[in-house]
């Protein structure tokens, strides 16, 4: 339990800065679409708990090798542990809720919306899509990218809106070529008469 407890507390300690970094990055990206996890939120929360859950192992260890009969120090410790095992368990939930508050202001205060819940990442209940254009949340192009909710997803919108209004000038500047010919052809047509 105690290698697991290490183990975990080394993982999170390794994923929560890099996934903190990503969520920033998006936010602050100014792309047409972002995901945002919430379950990133848990992370502070587990490592105390591993923490505590940690230190118990070790003491609990350590009364093993020194005692063999229960004693009255024995029982205090384990019902200090049990009340820090609950403040660590509800530090969880506490920090969840705290961590995707802040994510929430700052991605408000970017002008971001939410998507409806049944429109992008219906499936994927801890990811929400946020968005500048609300008419995103009901593209069809835009779906079928968005799946599963990674940061790359937000960036394929990005480059396919780009490839759309790199397509929507090519077709205005190729109808106002078309109508400048069929101007000079009218001109033409005129001067001949």
């Amino acid at each position: 339990m105690a290698i697991f407890s290490i183990l975990m507390i080394g993982l999170m300690l390794w994923l929560f800065p890099l996934r903190l970094q990503s969520q920033l990055e998006a936010i602050n990206s100014g792309r047409q679409l972002i995901v945002i996890s919430e379950s990133d939120g848990y992370a502070p929360g587990i490592i105390l708990f591993m923490l505590v859950l940690l230190l118990f192992c070790v003491r609990a260890i350590f009364y093993l090798f020194r005692s063999k009969q229960p004693s009255v120090k024995g029982q205090g410790f384990v019902k200090v542990f049990s009340i820090a095992t609950l403040v660590s368990f509800t530090f969880i939930f506490i920090g969840n809720y705290l961590i995707n508050n802040y994510f929430e202001s700052k991605v408000s205060a970017k002008a971001y919306q939410p998507c409806p819940a049944a429109t992008l990442l219906f499936t994927r209940v801890t990811y929400s899509a946020w968005t500048l254009n609300p008419a995103l949340c009901y593209d069809a192009d835009v779906k079928r990218i968005v799946q599963r909710g990674v940061w790359d997803e937000s960036k394929q919108v990005e480059q396919m809106l780009q490839r759309r209004e790199k397509q929507l000038e090519a077709r205005q500047q190729f109808l106002l070529r078309e109508e400048q010919l069929k101007q000079q052809r009218l001109q033409r047509k005129v001067e001949s008469q």
